[in-house]
C-alpha cells in the first residue's frame, strides 16, 4: 500500500538556494517534478524571508548584506522506503545545500472524496510499486518462505524481462496440496506449542524436496489493469469478479505495481498523490430504507447493511460454534446476547488458540479439510476440553469493532481503514447488532457515487 497512512513516517528536508539549477530548470522546481512522478505523498516548498548558509560573508561596510539567492526549503513527509529510493537521486542533484531525514508520527492525514470514486484518478497514484515477485523458475519452499513472512497476500510471478507470467496466493498453494490451511491458522499453530506445531509441521517438512516451483502452481489466468485505469474502473472491476488485488502492468505486460481494495478505499480518505478472504464479495446488500439525494459517502451506513451475518448465543457450545463457522458467510461467527448485544466475535484463529493444546489437532484436521473444500467434522469428543473453556464466551475475542447504523459510509471507510478489520459489524442505538459490511461492501457503495 502506497498511500500515506497514519503510524510512523519519515520527512526529508532539503535546503537550497533559489538560484540553484538542475539541467536549465530552477532546483527547486526538479525536485517537485521528481517527487510528484514518483507519487510522493507532496512536497510543500517554502522560500526563506531571511537566512544564511555556508556562503554568507560579513562585507567590510558592516551588518549582513542578504543575498538575493534566497534561501528554499523542500519539506516532504512520505514512507520511509520511498524517500530512500529516491535519496541517490536527490543527492545528485543538489550539488550545494542540505539534507536532513527523520521520523514522525502521522496522527492524520485526510483528503475526503465526496462524490465516490474518482474517474480521473489512475490507479497509478495509488498502487503499491515496491512489489516483491518470483521467477516462474522459483522454488516452491522459497515461495512459501515468501508468502509466510510477508505482509502481502500474493506474489507476482515474472520473467527477466518483469514481464507478469502469473500470480500466487494462499489459495493456489492449498489447492496445489503445498500448503494445508490459509496463512494466518499456521503461523498461530507454530506459535502455540509443540503438539499444535506438529500437527503442521510434517506437511511442511517436505518442502525442500518438492521439485514444483512457481510455474507449476501459478494462476495464469490473471486479469489486469493498466496504470491509466482509473480507480473507478478497477473497483468495478473487483466488485464484478470478487477479485481481492489486480495486478498493474503496462501494455508490453511489464508488472508495474499491484492494487487492491484497500487501497481503493484509502483514496478515498487520503490524498492522491500518496501514493483472505472477500469480506461479502458474494452477498448482495439489502436496501434498508430509501436513499437520499446526498452523495454515497454522505449517506448513513444503514442504507448498505450486509444482513447475512452467522451469530451464536454466549453459551453456545463448541461443536455448534464450528458448525457455525462452516457455514458462516463472512467466515466469522459474532457471539450475541439474548438481545442482540454484541458480545464478541470468532473466527478459526481464535477457536484455535482458545482450545486446549491436546485438542488443537483435531480442529487443524478439520480445518484442512474445509480448506480444501472438504466437509470433516471434529468427533465431539475431542472438543471436551474442560477447564475453563467451555462454551463461545470461553474462546470468543472480546476486541470488537463495530460501527453505528447512523455513521456515515465515509466514516466506516475511515474506521475500517484506521483500525486495520476487513469486516465490521453495525449496531443500532440500542447497541443490537444489524448486520455488517465489509470492504467489496463499501467498493460497491463508492461505485454508486
Amino acid at each position: 500500500m502506497s498511500l500515506l497512512r497514519q503510524g510512523r513516517a519519515q520527512v526529508l528536508t532539503i535546503y537550497l538556494g533559489e538560484s540553484d539549477q538542475w539541467k536549465g530548470t530552477p532546483l527547486y522546481v526538479a525536485i517537485v517534478q521528481l517527487l510528484r512522478e514518483h507519487n510522493c505523498a507532496g512536497a510543500t516548498v517554502t522560500r526563506a524571508v531571511a537566512g544564511y548558509g555556508a556562503g554568507a560573508r560579513l562585507h567590510e561596510s558592516g551588518g549582513w548584506r542578504w543575498s538575493s539567492d534566497a534561501s528554499i526549503v523542500i519539506q516532504v513527509v512520505d514512507q520511509a522506503d520511498r524517500l530512500r529510493r529516491l535519496l541517490p537521486q536527490l543527492q545528485e542533484m543538489l550539488s550545494g545545500g542540505l539534507m536532513t531525514l527523520h521520523e514522525v508520527d502521522v496522527l492524520k492525514y485526510t483528503h475526503a472524496r465526496r462524490r465516490g470514486l474518482s474517474t480521473k484518478l489512475p490507479v497509478r497514484q495509488v498502487m503499491e510499486a515496491a512489489i516483491t515477485t518470483v521467477t516462474p523458475t522459483t522454488p516452491v519452499s522459497t515461495v512459501v518462505d515468501l508468502l509466510m513472512s510477508a505482509p502481502f497476500a500474493a506474489l507476482p510471478v515474472v520473467d527477466d524481462q518483469r514481464r507478469l507470467q502469473g500470480i500466487i496466493s494462499t489459495g493456489d498453494l492449498i489447492n496445489a496440496d503445498v500448503l494445508p490451511l490459509r496463512r494466518r491458522l499456521l503461523r498461530t499453530a507454530l506459535e502455540l506449542g509443540d503438539v499444535t506445531a506438529e500437527a503442521v509441521e510434517a506437511p511442511l517438512a517436505g518442502l525442500e524436496q518438492n521439485p514444483a516451483t512457481a510455474q507449476d502452481i501459478m494462476n495464469r489466468q490473471v486479469r489486469t489493469v493498466q496504470p491509466d485505469t482509473s480507480i473507478r474502473d478497477a473497483a468495478s472491476l473487483m466488485v464484478e469478479t470478487g477479485l481481492r488485488r489486480l495486478p498493474v502492468v503496462a501494455e508490453d505486460g511489464t508488472l508495474l505495481g499491484m492494487l487492491t481494495r484497500s487501497d481503493l478505499l484509502q483514496a478515498v480518505v487520503t490524498s492522491p498523490l500518496m501514493s483472505p478472504q472477500a469480506s461479502s464479495a458474494t452477498q448482495p446488500l439489502t436496501h434498508t430504507g430509501a436513499l437520499h439525494e446526498a452523495a454515497a459517502q454522505q449517506q448513513p451506513i444503514a442504507e448498505y447493511i450486509n444482513p447475512e451475518v452467522t451469530t451464536v448465543s454466549e453459551h453456545a457450545s463448541l461443536p455448534e460454534v464450528i458448525d457455525a463457522l462452516i457455514l458462516a458467510p463472512l467466515k466469522r461467527v459474532i457471539v450475541v446476547d439474548d438481545q442482540q448485544h454484541v458480545l464478541g466475535i470468532i473466527s478459526d484463529v481464535d477457536m484455535l488458540a482458545r482450545i486446549r493444546e491436546e485438542a488443537r489437532p483435531g480442529i487443524l484436521k478439520a480445518l484442512t479439510g474445509w480448506a480444501r473444500g472438504m466437509s470433516a467434522y471434529v468427533p465431539t469428543g475431542a472438543l471436551q476440553t474442560g477447564g475453563q473453556v467451555r462454551d463461545a464466551a470461553d474462546i470468543m475475542n472480546r476486541d470488537v469493532v463495530t460501527v453505528a447504523r447512523t455513521a456515515t459510509v465515509q466514516e466506516t471507510v475511515e474506521r475500517m481503514i484506521a483500525t486495520g478489520r476487513k469486516i465490521l459489524p453495525v449496531l443500532d442505538e440500542q447497541g443490537r447488532l444489524l448486520g455488517a459490511v465489509g470492504r467489496s461492501d463499501l467498493l460497491r457503495v463508492l461505485l454508486e457515487g
